[in-house]
């Protein structure tokens, strides 16, 4: 397909798709997600020569099937439905079906796969993990924490250093655990992008400690104050 094709088809998947995005911004995974992943996917495509139609498509859909409701339950096997019911509206995507759903199936970095893993799957899984890494990361966990009741950090320990994260009781436990997906980035361009997120994450967590022990990090909308803070300058600065 030509480049202006694939864009082409690529506006036909985000019109279809983001109906299903926009609920989700109640836990922090809106279009704006969608949006993040798909720009940085097309990048890594570009570099590594992997499809572009598979690789934006992916990024499109991958976490679609997420619910205001369930959250992130299920919400892989809902992603795959919806991509299976646009290969039969379109006839390109139709080609390319087996490799799009591997792309949605495998999306997520803690999972494992079959190896190899394609090159198209291997770029829409690294771009949605660098998304969940540093502020745009530690953003929807705060806002997924406050969807599903989570405390915001524990008493005494509030970043997690002394303890095993208690992803289900702690939000700032699981901006801890976020540490852990760098190790599973698979392509040249991600692992170089990993390294701003990392000092992103140093950076807030260091405010976010100064600010608690100050009494001032009272809750899950001080800690997205500050989240957001930090994205408005960097978005000034870029």
């Amino acid at each position: 397909m030509l480049a202006v094709e694939v864009d082409a088809s690529l506006q036909r998947v985000w019109q279809a798709v983001r109906q299903y995005w926009e609920p989700n911004k109640i836990h922090g995974h809106g279009p704006d997600h969608a949006l993040r992943v798909y720009s940085m996917g097309i990048q890594l495509a570009g570099e590594l020569g992997a499809d572009p139609l598979v690789v934006g498509a992916g990024c499109y859909i991958h976490d679609a099937g997420m619910r205001p409701d369930i959250g992130r339950e299920g919400h892989i096997e809902r992603s795959l439905q919806i991509a299976a019911g646009l290969c039969e509206q379109m006839p390109e995507l139709a080609r390319v079906r087996d490799l799009l759903l591997t792309t949605i199936r495998y999306h997520e970095a803690e999972l494992a796969f079959p190896a190899p893993l394609p090159i198209e799957a291997a770029c829409v899984r690294d771009s949605d993990t660098l998304d969940r890494l540093g502020f745009t990361g530690i953003r929807m966990t705060l806002r997924y924490g406050v969807w599903m009741g989570r405390a915001l950090c524990h008493p005494t320990d509030p970043l997690c250093c002394e303890r095993t994260p208690d992803l289900n009781s702690f939000t700032m436990d699981y901006v801890r655990y976020l540490e852990s997906l760098p190790q599973f980035l698979m392509t040249t361009g991600a692992r170089s992008n990993s390294k701003e997120k990392h000092e992103q994450r140093e950076s807030y967590c260091r405010e976010f400690l100064a600010s608690f022990r100050q009494g001032r990090m009272r809750d899950h909308d001080d800690a997205l104050q500050l989240a957001m803070a930090h994205m408005r300058e960097e978005s000034r600065v870029a």
